[in-house]
C-alpha cells in the first residue's frame, strides 16, 4: 500500500494449490457437493433427555460461532481487498461467509429437530462492531488470519471431524459431514495465506507473528478442556448424536496440534514448538 492509501492491483495469484483451485472454479471444473440432510426423519423419541440436551446446547453454540464468523470473514475477505491481497486468497475469504451462515442454519436446523421447537441463539452486536474500530493493515491482519483461519479454523475441523466420527444418528452425521467439509478449505486458506505472505515479512514483522503465535499456542489446551460429559447412562446415546466429552475433545485438540498445527507453524520460521511444550496444562 503507497503512503497516500492507494494500492495499485495486479492480477497476481499466490504460489500454492489455491492458485490451481481458483482456475479451476473460474472455468467451471470445481463444484462441491452437498450431503442431504434429513432434519424431517430425526427421532428425538430414541434419545434420552440428557443426551439431547447436551446436543441441543452443542448445536447452538455451534450456530453461535458460525453466524458470528460470517461477520469476522467479510471483514477478512474486504481487509486482503484493501491490502492488496492475491486474487485466489481474497477470492477464497469471500466465499466463507456464504460457508458459515449456511453452517449456522444446519446447526439451528438440527437444534430444532433435537428440541422440538424453534432454537434461538443471542450475541452482543456491540462487542463484534468494537473489534472493526480501525482498518485491518498486515499487522492486524497476519494476527487475525493466524488465530482465526490457520489455528482456529483447523482446530474446529479436528474437533468437528471427532464428532462426526462419533455420530450414528443419521442426520447429526451429515450435519457435521457437511461442515467439516468446508471447514477444511477455510484452515487451508489460513496456511496458503502464509505461505504467501511470510517470505514479505521484515524480521519485526516475522517476531510480532512469532509472539502472537506463542501466545495462542501457550493458552490453547485449557480453552478445550471442558467437553459435555453425559451421565453413564446416556453416554452411549450422546456419542451417537455427535456429543464430544472431555476426553475425545483433549486428545482431539492435542492430536492436531501436534501433528499439523505446530509442525506448519514451525515451518514458518515462528518456533511455536517451545511455547507448546510450556503450554498451559488443562485440568
Amino acid at each position: 500500500m503507497a503512503k497516500n492509501g492507494s494500492v495499485q492491483v495486479r492480477r497476481v495469484l499466490t504460489e500454492t494449490p489455491l492458485a490451481r483451485q481458483h482456475e479451476k472454479t473460474l472455468e467451471g471444473k470445481v463444484t462441491r457437493k452437498r450431503p442431504p440432510i434429513d432434519f424431517a426423519g430425526f427421532d428425538r423419541s430414541k434419545y434420552p433427555r440428557p443426551a439431547l440436551a447436551l446436543a441441543y446446547h452443542a448445536q447452538t453454540r455451534l450456530a453461535l460461532g458460525e453466524y458470528t464468523a460470517v461477520d469476522l470473514f467479510a471483514h477478512l475477505a474486504s481487509a486482503m481487498t484493501l491490502n492488496g491481497a492475491p486474487f485466489d486468497l481474497v477470492a477464497a475469504a469471500a466465499t466463507i461467509p456464504h460457508d458459515e451462515i449456511r453452517h449456522a442454519d444446519y446447526a439451528m436446523r438440527a437444534a430444532k429437530a433435537i428440541a422440538g421447537n424453534d432454537a434461538q441463539i443471542e450475541f452482543d452486536a456491540g462487542a463484534l462492531r468494537k473489534r472493526w474500530q480501525k482498518p485491518m493493515g498486515f499487522e492486524e491482519l497476519d494476527s487475525t488470519m493466524l488465530e482465526v483461519s490457520a489455528i482456529g479454523e483447523t482446530l474446529s475441523c479436528s474437533l468437528l471431524s471427532a464428532c462426526r466420527e462419533r455420530a450414528t444418528d443419521p442426520m447429526m452425521r451429515a450435519v457435521f459431514a457437511g461442515i467439516v467439509a468446508d471447514e477444511v478449505h477455510h484452515a487451508r486458506l489460513g496456511w496458503y495465506y502464509f505461505a504467501w505472505r511470510a517470505p514479505q515479512w521484515t524480521r519485526a514483522e516475522k517476531q510480532r507473528v512469532a509472539d502472537r503465535a506463542g501466545e495462542v499456542v501457550l493458552r490453547i489446551e485449557p480453552r478445550f478442556w471442558r467437553g459435555r460429559d453425559a451421565p453413564p447412562a446416556a453416554r452411549k446415546a450422546a456419542r451417537a448424536l455427535g456429543v464430544l466429552e472431555s476426553e475425545g475433545q483433549r486428545e482431539a485438540v492435542r492430536s492436531v496440534m501436534e501433528d499439523e498445527v505446530i509442525p506448519a507453524l514451525d515451518a514458518l520460521g515462528l518456533g511455536s514448538s517451545h511455547a507448546w511444550r510450556i503450554r498451559q496444562r488443562g485440568g
